[in-house]
């Protein structure tokens, strides 16, 4: 496969991905607004408050979050120092560019080992607030975020290398 087919592959990819989570995102937000709306009629106008809503609210709040960091890695939102990057020749920043993806990596992948230990952890325990399901599932949200995060990294780096490479040979 050439590069460029390459690219349009993964850029093909990334677009699919990030869309469903983006998806995923707004379904999970307006079930909190939902719930949390529910929850305040239902206390001030009924007089019947409803006890499951402030945990449920909590446990979509928290999928929301770590998803959308994933998003966050897609559009290079984090918080990243560009000083030294910079201040380097094109070659050094590609090669800075991908140490740093590999240390990144390396804390997302002990993220998901010890999130999915956490998470596993939580399978016999219920919360009786939010219709009594397992622990495991809002716990779920680090370790299956992560792994969005881990291929959301990945998947950036390889196309700003690639198209760099094709930035650079098109001079």
């Amino acid at each position: 496969m050439d590069r460029q087919r390459t690219i349009n592959v993964l850029t093909k990819a990334d677009q699919m991905v990030s869309k469903f989570i983006e998806i995923v995102c707004v379904i999970l937000m307006a079930s909190i607004v939902v719930t949390i709306s529910t929850s305040v009629i239902s206390r001030f106008v009924v007089f019947n408050p409803l006890n499951f809503a402030n945990p449920l609210s909590k446990y979509l709040l928290i999928w929301v979050a770590f998803l959308g960091a994933g998003l966050a890695f897609r559009y290079g939102e984090h918080i990243a120092v560009d000083m030294i990057s910079d201040r380097v020749k094109q070659q050094t920043r590609k090669k800075l560019l991908i140490a740093i993806n590999v240390l990144t990596s390396v804390f997302l992948i002990a993220m998901i080992y010890y999130g999915f230990i956490f998470a596993m952890s939580g399978i016999n325990s219920n919360d009786p607030l939010v219709f009594n399901i397992s622990m495991a599932i809002p716990y779920l949200s680090v370790p299956v975020s992560f792994i969005y995060m881990l291929f959301q990294l990945n998947l950036s780096t390889v196309l700003k290398v690639l198209k760099a490479k094709d930035a650079a040979s098109e001079l």
